[in-house]
């Protein structure tokens, strides 16, 4: 071969990958006429962010590298047993949080915020609410730890062990224990293996154990579940949080089981913007996800009669059905924003709205917050 050919054959080689790239993201009819009409607009860059998107390759070696146990981000979820998929160290430190178990100052730090539960327990109380209970949503590490690879399952004790056994222990709602009881049981899962958050049935088994919570400060309480809880229908459900971090192209299929909820032919709830009025959702008790404004649901139907303000996160979306069909009324926004500049959101709502009960649900590797130690009004 002659020098020229050899350059020829070298670049070749060289493009071909480059070449193949816009052909695949070209491969469908929709994707070539927007290409037509980014030319035709000279907008460049975003016809080489079309062209060149490289993502489907990564994609794809995600889901060779995701069974054979390994993961292309370590850093946002790492891959344990059977192809369970776990939170990385991204987010809050979560992976070396649960290696290194609770420390000095997570002991230090828990005993504070117990005191200042307390604190607004008694504030609260003046105030006319009953009821008030921190509900943990136990990270997937400590549920699941039977799936986790050996050099992260160190058996320590976790983080929240000083909060969850201190002098406001009767307040806090940590399902951690039962859940991992009941999963380990076998017979349905309490968390989807692709994502970070319980599912509908691990919703319920905490939204149980809140009802134990709140009779023990006196709340006698109409509950629409049988106790223990039971399940009614499995239905299927595919993806992932995690699985997305990850970019897994196949959709991960796992089951799905309901809790076995009575009456929810005469359950119907209307979710409203509180501040505007507007009409977010009005269609049974369905799921209500993340919430990015304050939100008011009145349900029809309910079990109880009463009005409970609910600071949440994500780990509010499997809980918010349950709570729909047991609450009158509830008004949901997220604990940071309710707690965040000295907590005068909170202090708001609960003077303009008097609510009967007062529930946090936050999730495990975030509730070791300053916030937490946010002190109620001294007035």
């Amino acid at each position: 071969m002659n020098p020229k050919t050899a350059v020829r054959v070298l670049i070749a080689i060289t493009l071909a990958p480059l070449m193949a790239i816009p052909a695949y993201n070209l491969r469908e009819p929709p994707a070539r006429e927007y290409a037509l009409r980014l030319i035709k607009e000279k907008k460049t860059q975003r016809l080489q962010s079309l062209l060149f998107n490289a993502d489907f390759v990564l994609a794809e070696l995600s889901r060779l590298t995701w069974r054979l146990g390994w993961s292309i981000d370590p850093n946002k979820a790492i891959v344990g047993k059977d192809a369970w998929l776990f939170l990385g160290d991204k987010y809050a430190g979560n992976l070396s949080a649960h290696r290194q178990g609770q420390s000095v100052d997570d002991s230090r730090l828990a005993a504070k915020i117990s005191v200042n539960l307390l604190s607004w327990e008694r504030w609260l109380h003046q105030q006319g609410v009953r009821g008030f209970a921190l509900v943990i949503g136990p990270d997937k590490h400590r549920v699941y730890r039977q799936y986790l690879p050996d050099w992260v399952n160190q058996g320590r004790p976790p983080r929240i062990s000083g909060l969850v056994n201190g002098v406001a222990s009767r307040l806090v709602c940590d399902p951690g224990p039962e859940l991992a009881r009941q999963s380990q049981a076998g017979l349905y899962p309490t968390y989807y293996r692709s994502d970070t958050h319980w599912n509908l049935w691990g919703a319920a088994i905490s939204v149980d154990l809140l009802r134990h919570t709140l009779e023990g400060q006196g709340l006698k309480l109409t509950w629409q579940m049988p106790d223990p809880v039971a399940t009614g229908l499995i239905n299927k459900r595919s993806g992932g949080d995690l699985a997305g971090f990850l970019r897994i192209p196949a959709p991960i299929e796992e089951p799905d089981p309901l809790p076995l909820v009575y009456n929810t032919n005469h359950i119907q709830s209307v979710i409203r913007d509180l501040n505007t009025n507007e009409v977010l959702h009005a269609d049974g008790y369905g799921q209500l996800q993340f919430p990015r404004q304050i939100v008011h649901v009145v349900t029809k139907g309910a079990a109880n009669p009463l009005k409970v303000l609910w600071l949440r996160d994500s780990f509010g979306i499997g809980q918010s059905p349950l709570f729909s069909a047991h609450f009158e009324e509830t008004i949901q926004i997220h604990w940071g924003w309710a707690l965040g500049d000295k907590a005068e959101k909170l202090v708001e709502l609960v003077r303009d709205h008097r609510p009967d009960i007062v529930i946090m649900t936050i999730v495990e590797r975030a509730v070791m917050s300053d916030l937490l130690l946010t002190p109620p009004p001294q007035n």
